[in-house]
């Protein structure tokens, strides 16, 4: 009986706590949500894949069928580009047109995200653009990338991501990858 009495005593202390002042963050568009809508439909569409890949002078290019693609792999880079993250929240201006939205950095934010711009036509997602700095450690290591998805009636139908990469002595590296979607 008397932990009953204690128990009762701690549910009303905590239980009586007033609400929390909540914390609203603005909502930009999800690339995150974006993705994953993506790659439900790549899968359930049974989408096969061309890839060319150039690191430095060598190009590569392949062809995976439906079944040999790993769309969260393919595409999982593209969430370097989500705004909806708690560490961005008053660190973005916005700029929207009758055609697109861009995202940009205030001017003393420090994000990694340089410019994101989401186009559409007559309401359909058309185009993704960003670009992508990671220079933290500018000393040892810098990374950027322009990342781009290209979509014909809401499905990805291609995708480019191209870069440069540098690490303390060594020498910069460029890269592409461009993703066709059959």
């Amino acid at each position: 009986m008397k932990h009953l009495f204690y128990l009762s005593i701690l549910l009303c202390a905590y239980g009586c706590i007033g609400p929390q002042e909540s914390f609203k963050a603005e909502k930009y568009f999800s690339i995150d949500s974006l993705v994953v809508a993506q790659i439900a439909l790549l899968k359930s569409n049974q989408n096969a894949l061309t890839k060319t890949v150039q690191i430095g002078e060598n190009i590569e290019t392949q062809s995976f069928s439906a079944d040999a693609i790993d769309w969260e792999s393919e595409l999982k880079i593209f969430s370097l580009l989500e705004l909806n993250k708690s560490k961005f929240v008053g660190s973005i201006d916005t700029k929207t047109d009758l055609k697109s939205t861009s995202y940009l950095p205030k001017k003393d934010a420090l994000m990694s995200i340089k410019f994101l711009k989401i186009t559409k036509d007559k309401s359909q997602l058309t185009t993704i653009d960003g670009y992508y700095l990671d220079d933290d450690a500018k000393v040892i290591y810098t990374s950027q990338r322009n990342l781009k998805m290209n979509f014909n009636k809401g499905l990805l139908t291609s995708f480019e991501i191209a870069g440069t990469q540098k690490v303390l002595f060594t020498d910069t590296t460029q890269f592409m990858i461009n993703g066709t979607i059959n």
